[in-house]
């Protein structure tokens, strides 16, 4: 599995040309880095936007009175991913044959996250300068500080409005990305349980050898007669799709409302699917005064009471009735997104068919 680390950007210097256009200030989110597997260096990736021309990488620091050079780094060798990359100093081609090769990308290509992107392979020993002005060399690891200077034109060139993106290193480890994109179940409502209890299967089923899931289970008095099935049904199904697997771990949410017997109850990361039964054997259901019930609760708890450690991370929510339209807590549908995000788990909610008159 790659490694993606953040970078996080500290500040922003606008240069002294024309007002810098948003276009070329780099944004949390804007940027990432991927280790190679030479473990000589990294990518960078940057966010490409309309605006923005080209990005180069120089030193982190520059004199605001303009009367010292802050000088671009350079990799000691050719590599195929900048070393063929052309730049433009005082309105013409550097020469190619004093073997300048410029951290610079002026020709984004499709990204996966970003959806289109710069890139800049930086080795972990630079240089910069020149001999017959100021030279030296910097060693990259964490703390390290760094500058994506933007650029309006390609090739770097000053001739357009450009801006200094400091930033400093941030090993901090991105989640496995969501496999949402690799599962082929069909979405939409279920006609009933039985349903249900089948789709449930085919997404784990679907999603590979080593993997978290967790369920996020309705336990309000409409879903009784759902509940009962689930308990009867779902472990046999289960059990066939992942018997293969590597790794299997399976956790449980139960989640009712607010002002009930409770709003969430948790049941943790199991590799044992005669646990998971003897749990689901336990579950009881009540309460549910409202249609609406605490859905975006129960799959909060899923996110953040959990040890997520597989590379592949599930949670599936099973209910009959939404969440609430407008928060009753703490919890915001928003936060359920960026906790998801931030933990690479991707999400499936289940709709059951309702009936209105279990509740009552």
């Amino acid at each position: 599995m790659y490694r993606l680390f953040i970078f996080v950007v500290l500040t922003t210097t606008a240069a002294t040309l024309p007002a810098v256009a948003d276009d070329l200030v780099i944004q949390p989110g804007d940027a990432y880095i991927e280790l190679r597997d030479d473990a000589e260096g990294f990518d960078l990736y940057i966010r490409a936007k309309p605006g923005l021309g080209s990005v180069l990488i120089t030193e982190s620091s520059a004199d605001p009175e303009k009367k010292a050079d802050s000088f671009a780094f350079r990799a000691w060798d050719y590599n195929d991913i900048n070393g063929d990359e052309k730049r433009i100093l005082d309105g013409k081609f550097l020469e190619s044959e004093r073997d300048l090769f410029f951290l610079l990308d002026s020709s984004p290509e499709p990204n996966d996250l970003l959806e289109s992107a710069y890139r800049i392979y930086i080795p972990f020993q630079l240089t910069y300068g020149y001999p017959w002005s100021r030279e030296g060399q910097v060693e990259v690891h964490r703390g390290t500080w760094l500058n994506v200077r933007t650029f309006e034109r390609p090739y770097a060139d000053y001739d357009g409005v450009w801006n200094d993106n400091p930033f400093i290193l941030s090993m901090k480890e991105l989640p496995p990305p969501p496999i949402l994109e690799v599962l082929t179940v069909e979405d939409g409502p279920v006609e009933d349980v039985e349903e249900a209890v089948e789709r449930i299967a085919d997404i784990i089923g679907l999603s590979g050898g080593n993997i978290d899931v967790v369920l996020v289970v309705d336990t309000t008095v409409s879903m009784k007669d759902d509940v009962a099935f689930i308990q009867d049904s779902l472990v046999p199904l289960v059990r066939n799709k992942v018997e293969d697997f590597e790794n299997f771990r399976v956790g449980l949410v139960l989640y009712r409302d607010y002002k009930e017997a409770y709003l969430t109850r948790t049941t943790p990361f199991t590799g044992s699917l005669d646990e998971l039964q003897n749990g689901l054997n336990k579950v009881t259901v009540s309460g549910g005064r409202d249609l609406p019930e605490a859905v975006n609760e129960g799959m909060y708890a899923a996110l953040t009471e959990f040890e997520w450690i597989a590379p592949e991370r599930l949670i599936i929510q099973v209910g009959d009735a939404p969440a609430h339209n407008e928060p009753r807590g703490a919890i915001t549908p928003e936060m359920v997104e960026n906790e998801a995000a931030t933990l690479g788990v991707s999400i499936f909610p289940i709709r059951l068919p309702g009936d209105l008159s279990k509740s009552n």
